[in-house]
């Protein structure tokens, strides 16, 4: 994600972009492929004189980068993240920033479902989602920043809202999603081949190929929310294994009909 948002951000405002990452030969390819202008092992040589600085890694690691690096942010810095669970993050770093650094976190409603620099590609934000996460403290220019970025890439249909908002709805529209495809992937029939797959097959798998690290990190960080949906979706698959098992050919419909209904309901917002 975070060589995907460099490769799309180039341009942007005529930006110099400079990059972070563990490993040099990552940072090698970074350069090499235009993605950043420079890159850095060490992520403090990347900040330094930073207008606008963006965490692309595991949640846990960014208040630890931010306390190693704090004489790196200079003073007006608009500071940001993309991570998928924004509360234990913001308690932290709320914590931990300085004054004179403006904090916003964001989320990009896209991805694939392979991780590492050879798979990133700008156009994964074309016509996509963007949540803006502010804090009470955020002024409006990061907040007009921040839209302005998304903008550039390619997003489309934004959203300003909390934290608790945030991590309330994508326990929903992502976590559950995730779980829902890792769940009909857990088993399946051992005479199964590609002949017996079509559209609906790949929807509904795709992103079980999964970062499973990470997604361990993301649904444990958000571990009441997705709980919460997630015992909704077993409730309303069981009504409809119960309506199997009675052949209630009336509930079934009646299951199928609303959930038709609802999905239109949410094309329409």
């Amino acid at each position: 994600m975070g060589a995907s948002l460099a490769y799309a951000l180039r341009g942007f405002r005529g930006a110099r972009i400079t990059g972070a990452d563990v490993q040099d030969e990552v940072c090698r390819k970074a350069e090499k492929s235009g993605a950043v202008d420079q890159a850095y092992t060490d992520a403090g040589k990347a900040i330094e004189d930073a207008d606008l600085i963006i965490f692309c890694v595991y949640a846990r690691h960014i208040p630890a980068l931010v306390k190693e690096n704090l004489a790196a942010f200079k003073p007006g810095a608009v500071v940001s993240d993309i991570c998928g669970v924004k509360s234990a993050l913001y308690a932290e770093l709320t914590r931990i920033l300085p004054q004179h650094i403006d904090y916003i976190g964001v989320h990009p409603m896209a991805g694939k479902e392979r991780d590492g620099f050879d798979n990133a590609d700008k156009a994964i934000f074309k016509n996509s989602g963007f949540i803006l996460c502010p804090l009470p403290s955020t002024s409006p220019e990061a907040v007009e920043l921040m839209r302005e970025a998304a903008e550039y890439i390619g997003a489309t249909h934004f959203s300003l809202t909390s934290c608790s908002k945030h991590d309330e709805i994508i326990a929903y529209t992502s976590n559950l999603m995730h779980m829902a495809a890792a769940g009909l992937c857990l088993d399946f029939h051992p005479d199964m081949t590609s002949a017996f797959t079509a559209g609906a097959f790949r929807d509904c798998t795709r992103i079980a190929d999964i970062n499973a690290g990470a997604w361990t990190e993301l649904l444990l960080s958000n571990r009441e929310q997705t709980r919460a949906v997630l015992d909704r979706y077993i409730a309303n698959l069981q009504k409809m294994s119960r309506a199997l098992a009675e052949t209630d050919e009336k509930e079934l419909y009646t299951l199928l009909e609303k959930a038709g209904t609802n999905k239109r309901e949410m094309l329409r917002r």
